[in-house]
């Protein structure tokens, strides 16, 4: 008889009545942040424009400022072209006489003049050209600095995404200046980021920022130095480097090169 009981309610199945609460609904983090579209020159805002949260990540996210510092690394490791010509002991330029007798003199003992501590220019340990002096860094690392570098000028009120071509009418430096005295952008670092060349913009910029100076008479490696630091930088949207990101205070990017670095830099 108890066996069969058992037997009975282990077969039976309980009839569950349906609840009527519904579920959680929990709201998803938003996959799009917005940004103003701005016309050029005027920086007149036109419209909104939904940039990806995944790139432009939200301010209360900390920066990743090691993958920052690694990729700026990285592309001045790649950059050194390592050519440095130095004189070695092992080649002896110098005659081999001692300079001094071994003793007799007083003085301390002295060899000849190719040793390293004599006031020439021999080095002991040198490394000479051609050597590599480029760094690995992994390309999702790279592309995420480049992200995170966006990002921090984004978050900054940095970045004017511009609709449509980002150049001027006339390439005179005054327009350049004009534009630099109305939107307030003196001694700042400029940046713009094209999709492509802008003669216009670069001409005047270009002739704006050296003014004060004659850079045709300079030599080719100051005048290659002197014109990687001016403040008013235009680069295609293909030969932007993280530094150049980091370093400007205001970017202006046409809406095509953003899209364009979105597309390459936010497959992580």
């Amino acid at each position: 008889m108890f066996k069969q009981s058992i037997r009975r309610l282990a077969t039976e199945v309980k009839q569950i009545t349906p609840t009527t609460t519904s579920p959680f609904n929990i709201s998803q983090p938003s996959s799009y942040t917005l940004a103003q579209l701005r016309s050029f020159p005027t920086l007149e805002p036109i419209t909104f424009l939904p940039l990806p949260s995944s790139i432009f990540t939200p301010a209360h996210k900390h920066t990743r400022k090691d993958l920052l510092w690694s990729a700026v690394i990285y592309e001045q490791d790649s950059m050194r072209v390592g050519s440095n010509y130095a004189v070695q002991k092992a080649e002896a330029p110098y005659s081999k006489r001692k300079l001094r007798p071994q003793k007799g003199s007083g003085r301390a003992r002295l060899g000849d003049a190719n040793s390293p501590h004599m006031d020439n220019e021999i080095k002991a340990h040198v490394i000479k050209g051609y050597h590599d002096w480029s760094t690995e860094l992994n390309q999702k690392q790279y592309n995420k600095a480049c992200n995170e570098s966006l990002s921090l000028k984004y978050k900054e009120g940095g970045l004017n995404i511009i609709d449509g071509k980002c150049d001027f009418e006339h390439d005179f430096a005054e327009i350049s200046q004009s534009f630099i005295d109305s939107h307030k952008l003196k001694d700042l670092n400029l940046l713009f980021i094209v999709d492509e060349t802008r003669s216009n913009l670069e001409n005047s910029m270009k002739s704006w920022f050296t003014r004060d100076k004659n850079v045709e008479t300079m030599f080719r490696k100051d005048k290659a130095k002197y014109l990687s630091k001016l403040k008013g930088k235009i680069i295609n949207k293909d030969e932007v480097m993280v530094r150049d990101i980091l370093r400007a205070n205001r970017i202006f990017i046409e809406k095509q090169a953003l899209q364009w670095m979105i597309t390459k830099y936010g497959d992580i």
